[in-house]
C-alpha cells in the first residue's frame, strides 16, 4: 500500500520514467495558414548534437534529475531519462510534425522515413536545457499519498528553460545551399510546474519546445520570402 501511495503522485502529473520530447499539435493544424505554404518537400535532417561541448549543459548529462545548483535544491531535465531515443531524433521528429500542421512546406519529413523530398534542412542543437527550484512543499503532499497530491497539483517554482539552434540552413538535395536562417535562439523565465519527483521538468521543456518552434515557423516564413526556388 505505501508503494502505491507513493506512485500515485506520479501518475498524476502525467509521468513515466522513460521520457519522450512531445506536444500536442492538433490545435496548430486547426490555426494553419494554408495560404503561405511553402510549395517544396522539406527533409528535415537530424540536426548535430552540440550539447556536451556547452559547459551549462554539463550537469544534463552527470547529474541526476533532482539535484543541487546555485546553493539551491533544482529540478532539472536529465539526459538519462531521455532513454527510448536520442534527443536530437526527437526534436526533430516533433519538429517536422508541427511544420506538417502548421502548412509550413508543401511536405516536411524526417530523414528515416524515406521519402524523397527535393531540399533539407540541418542544423546544430546547442541546448535544451531546463531547470526549476525544488518544491519542499510539493515533497510533503507526496507524502500524503492522494489527497496531498490533489492538493499540491497546482504548485509552481521559478525556473527557465533555454534552446538553442544554430548552423540552421536549407539546402537543395544536390547540396546547394538555398538559405542560411543562422541561430534562433530563446530563453523562457517564469514559474513552472513543478512535482515532488521532479519529473515535471520534463514536460516543461516540452511545452517550452513548442513555442519554439511556432516562433521557428515564423522566423522561417519570414525568411523564405525573396527566396527563388
Amino acid at each position: 500500500m505505501k508503494k502505491l501511495l507513493f506512485l500515485l503522485p506520479l501518475f498524476l502529473v502525467g509521468c513515466t520514467i522513460n521520457q519522450k520530447i512531445t506536444y500536442p499539435i492538433n490545435d496548430i493544424a486547426a490555426q494553419a495558414d494554408k495560404s503561405h505554404t511553402i510549395p517544396i518537400k522539406v527533409e528535415v535532417r537530424v540536426f548535430e548534437d552540440n550539447r556536451r561541448n556547452i559547459e551549462d549543459n554539463a550537469v544534463l548529462f552527470s547529474k541526476n534529475r533532482q539535484t543541487a545548483l546555485h546553493g539551491k535544491g533544482q529540478c532539472i531535465n536529465a539526459e538519462k531519462h531521455y532513454k527510448n531515443d536520442l534527443v536530437v531524433n526527437q526534436i526533430a521528429q516533433i519538429m517536422t510534425n508541427h511544420f506538417n500542421a502548421s502548412a509550413l512546406f508543401a511536405q516536411a519529413t524526417c530523414q528515416e522515413h524515406g521519402v524523397e523530398c527535393d531540399y533539407y534542412l540541418t542544423g546544430t542543437l546547442n541546448s535544451f536545457y531546463c531547470e526549476q527550484e525544488y518544491s519542499p512543499a510539493a515533497a510533503v503532499g507526496a507524502s500524503f499519498g492522494l489527497i496531498g497530491a490533489l492538493a499540491t497539483a497546482n504548485l509552481k517554482t521559478h525556473g527557465k528553460v533555454i534552446i538553442d539552434i544554430s548552423n540552421l540552413k536549407l539546402y537543395k538535395q544536390d547540396g546547394t545551399l538555398v538559405k542560411d536562417f543562422g541561430s534562433f535562439y530563446k530563453e523562457y523565465e517564469d514559474d513552472f510546474k513543478v512535482d515532488a519527483a521532479c519529473w515535471c521538468a520534463y514536460g516543461n521543456a516540452n511545452r517550452m519546445l513548442k513555442d519554439f518552434d511556432t516562433h521557428l515557423v515564423e522566423k522561417i516564413r519570414h525568411d523564405m520570402q525573396d527566396v527563388v526556388l
